[in-house]
């Protein structure tokens, strides 16, 4: 292969990734109601895009997922459906398995905005599977468990996980600490969000993060109802919240 041919080809493999995931959002316009479900299997399998990528994985893959945030963003602005995020990210991942924001943000997306916990851990036990040392791994699913399953225990026990990794900063251990402590309180929910917001590179995440930061605030300063995802009933060793209030 020529010097020309190696530099030229990642630049040939991105545009052909571009158009893939056009494909994606141009089907999800297209969806019928009565055809919910219909698959990815339009997109290459993660085995032929490794043939085709003649070594440069990481460039499809980074192609590709700035395609999968395009995506997501028309998605948020009505334009079509999001069913064919799950595909999108795990094609990502496949090809970059060693890709932390990939997972990050494709979990929140399938836990909160697709409603579905189980792919969500999925994609991040993959992660923890690539990347064992890794300490925001588990920290994320304390997030998921904390914020959109509303269960504490599971999200005091993944917490803990993530705050006894040698590559931990003190910051996991402080949230650790509260959040097994007595959990519940909205503070501590606008802590949670605002290290999101802080932290992460991705603007749709920024931006989610926001919203729910802006819903929070409002009901600390009693300027606003407490979020109708904040007053679930949590899971308090095994208990509800309720029992847990009525001293049971």
């Amino acid at each position: 292969m020529t010097a020309v041919l190696r530099a030229v080809l990642p630049l040939v493999l991105a545009a052909g990734l571009f158009a893939i995931a056009d494909v994606a959002a141009e089907r999800s316009r297209a969806a019928r109601p009565e055809e919910p479900e219909q698959g990815v299997s339009y997109l290459p399998r993660t085995e032929a895009l490794r043939v085709v990528s003649m070594g440069y994985d990481h460039v499809m893959a980074d192609a590709l997922w700035l395609r999968t945030v395009s995506y997501y963003g028309a998605w948020r602005k009505g334009a079509h459906g999001l069913e064919f995020f799950k595909g999108l990210t795990d094609r990502v991942t496949d090809l970059d398995p060693l890709f932390l924001e990939g997972y990050k943000f494709g979990a929140f997306v399938l836990a909160d905005d697709l409603d579905s916990m189980e792919s969500a851990y999925a994609l991040v036990e993959k992660g923890i599977r690539a990347m064992p040392d890794e300490w925001e791994l588990p920290f994320l699913l304390g997030l998921l468990e904390y914020t959109v399953r509303v269960d504490d225990a599971r999200a005091a026990d993944w917490f803990q996980r993530a705050a006894g990794m040698d590559s931990a900063p003190p910051m996991a251990k402080r949230f650790a600490a509260f959040v097994t402590g007595r959990a519940g309180d909205l503070q501590k929910a606008y802590a949670l969000w605002d290290y999101v917001y802080q932290t992460t590179p991705n603007a749709d995440m920024r931006a989610k993060a926001g919203e729910y930061m802006n819903d929070l605030e409002a009901a600390i300063n009693g300027t606003g109802p407490i979020p109708e995802w904040a007053t679930r009933e949590r899971i308090l060793n095994g208990r509800s919240s309720k029992d847990h209030d009525e001293g049971v």
